[in-house]
């Protein structure tokens, strides 16, 4: 987010505070101030708050009367449903994929993964997570399905603010502790076989490490005594 400028359209405003969702800049519960948006990005309370109706929209930001509008703090049970929606999103995605899959696509998924790879050398870790989530979209913008992608769009973004607050242990960049870029390669791989079984199963894989290393478990039930409480 850049100081003022005039061309930051409502689009181009969006796009930049999604960036920061993707790569866990805007943390769950950060409040959104229109006024102070207005100033970083040089525009109107009307179009931040166009925006922030988007945002809201797509379930990545939280109205509340009176009191402002506040990234997404995602329930337990909410985050379950966010995987089980993109395993069954991205596994079709891929399988769609490695049936129509040319040379061309994997010029430009290699060419994406070589941005992951560079990013993590770099030590620019925002930025590789964000370009491992934009790697899950190209799948589907190359697997040509626009509107299974756009509705994954919005599941990434959603499951950033998932990993920010059940990470069971923060690794280095906030990423499954695997070797960088290797499960995205190893999916290249399979696409050029042409194995859409063997595709299927890497990305069911890969998606449940990333749950895996999540503490979606409910927390414990406390017994409490009430004797304790109320006597004196």
């Amino acid at each position: 987010m850049n100081g003022k400028t005039t061309k930051n359209t409502v689009e181009s405003i969006y796009d930049q505070i999604l960036a920061a969702i993707f790569e866990r800049k805007l943390l769950p519960g950060t409040r959104l101030k229109e006024e102070e948006l207005s100033e970083v990005f040089g525009t109107g309370r009307g179009g931040i708050r166009k925006v922030l109706q988007q945002l809201a929209h797509e379930n990545l930001v939280e109205t509340i009367p009176n009191s402002g509008s506040f990234i997404a703090k995602p329930t337990i049970k909410e985050s379950k449903e966010v995987f089980q929606a993109r395993l069954l999103i991205e596994t079709e995605l891929v399988k769609e994929l490695a049936l129509q899959f040319t040379p061309d696509k994997r010029a430009a998924l290699e060419e994406h993964l070589a941005r992951e790879q560079s990013a993590h050398d770099e030590g620019n870790h925002g930025l590789r997570i964000r370009l491992s989530g934009e790697y899950h979209l190209l799948i589907g913008k190359l697997a040509d399905k626009p509107v299974l992608t756009e509705f994954l769009r919005g599941i990434i973004s959603r499951t950033s603010l998932i990993i920010a607050l059940y990470e069971r242990q923060k690794s280095n960049d906030g990423l499954v502790g695997t070797p960088p870029c290797r499960d995205h390669r190893a999916l290249i791989k399979a696409l050029d076989e042409g194995a859409a079984d063997k595709a299927v199963t890497l990305m069911r894989d890969h998606l449940l490490d990333i749950q895996n290393m999540l503490n979606l478990d409910p927390p414990p039930e406390e017994s409490i005594n009430l004797k304790n409480i109320f006597s004196n």
